[in-house]
């Protein structure tokens, strides 16, 4: 089991290109007046598109801007209140984040980034397909989860999940997401592609992990695709992919003083290492599994009745025994992360 203890490669780039790109600016401006003053038109052009999308009606499909540039900042110094609402009127929440004043564009509803969740949410849900439908899950997607009842701060992740268990019609939850007095969600899955993994496990500490709300925090990181793209011969996409599981209970049996919460599993399930070299650690069904134990995915539920016996295995390539290792050792749910590989590629394209 190996830790997210580092910040991720292409994120500490990104950063690290755009100081040295401006560095690398001032030294042509000094030696080309004409081409900084067309680059400074250009950035000016830019820059106004952005802000009058903010200041319009237009949906996120129409913000035409290259991911490559995020994350983004959009605006300064707007009011919570009128933040939500710009934000509520295209429904997407989750690709933003609002910081003192700043509003900043993190993610894309990019091909990859929505088949990511989507792929995840039917593989997690197929698991409870033979459930009692008092031990079944509701997929609640991108629900919005207030972090701040009073004030109306919310946030909103890929999909989250809640058992049937905790929802008790007649009887509020302790400590309620919403209005409604729901429950919190077990288990939440983000997908993080332009979003840094810094700025992920920010939110997962500061929201979703905070005392009394959720359980296990799945993301899934892609990798930015650039230089070579494919194999020549193979034509097999080259683009790293990581899987990163954070758990309340898994980082308080280690340490029960923490109150920072890091991955506690990293799984490179993608064709390329970090350095960019192309891998074989997942070239096929049943390699690289993520595992969700059933105690986390019914944290909190009452008891009796007993939890269910949990024990799925999901993947397109049906796992039977005697095939080894079987990828469960506790009762609860593992995913082939092949499956979530595949579904990427397929929505990267054929160039």
């Amino acid at each position: 089991m190996s830790t997210a203890s580092s910040a991720d490669e292409s994120d500490a780039s990104r950063s690290l290109s755009y100081v040295s790109k401006k560095r690398k600016g001032a030294k042509v401006e000094s030696t080309s007046a004409p081409k900084r003053q067309s680059q400074h038109i250009a950035s000016q052009s830019s820059d106004l598109t952005e802000k009058e999308w903010w200041a319009g009606k237009g949906s996120l499909g129409s913000l035409d801007i290259d991911e490559e540039r995020l994350p983004l900042i959009l605006a300064r110094d707007v009011k919570y209140n009128n933040f939500i609402t710009r934000i509520e009127k295209i429904k997407a929440r989750r690709y933003f984040d609002y910081r003192n004043g700043t509003i900043t564009i993190i993610e894309l509803p990019t091909g990859e980034h929505e088949v990511t969740h989507s792929e995840f949410s039917h593989l997690f849900m197929s698991a409870f397909n033979n459930a009692t439908p008092q031990d079944g899950v509701r997929d609640w997607g991108a629900k919005s989860l207030y972090t701040n009842l009073p004030s109306n701060e919310y946030e909103e992740p890929d999909a989250c999940f809640v058992p049937r268990r905790l929802l008790d019609p007649l009887n509020p939850a302790p400590n309620p997401c919403d209005r409604n007095g729901s429950p919190w969600p077990t288990i939440i899955f983000e997908v993080a592609s332009s979003e840094t993994l810094q700025h992920v496990t920010d939110k997962i500490n500061d929201y979703w992990l905070a005392p009394n709300r959720c359980e296990d925090i799945i993301v899934i990181k892609i990798g930015s695709w650039r230089g070579r793209r494919r194999n020549n011969q193979t034509r097999r996409p080259l683009r790293r992919l990581r899987c990163l599981k954070f758990c309340r209970t898994a980082t308080l049996q280690q340490n029960p003083n923490a109150i920072t919460f890091n991955a506690v599993e990293e799984i490179e399930f993608g064709s390329v290492y970090g350095n960019g070299r192309e891998s074989q650690f997942c070239t096929g069904p049943h390699m690289k599994w993520l595992t969700i134990d059933r105690d986390c995915i019914y944290a909190g539920c009452p008891q009796p009745p007993q939890l269910p016996n949990l024990s799925s295995v999901i993947s397109s390539v049906p796992f039977r025994p005697p095939q080894f290792p079987y990828p469960l050792q506790r009762p609860g749910v593992a995913i082939d992360l092949y499956d979530i590989q595949q579904v990427i590629f397929e929505a990267m394209g054929p160039n």
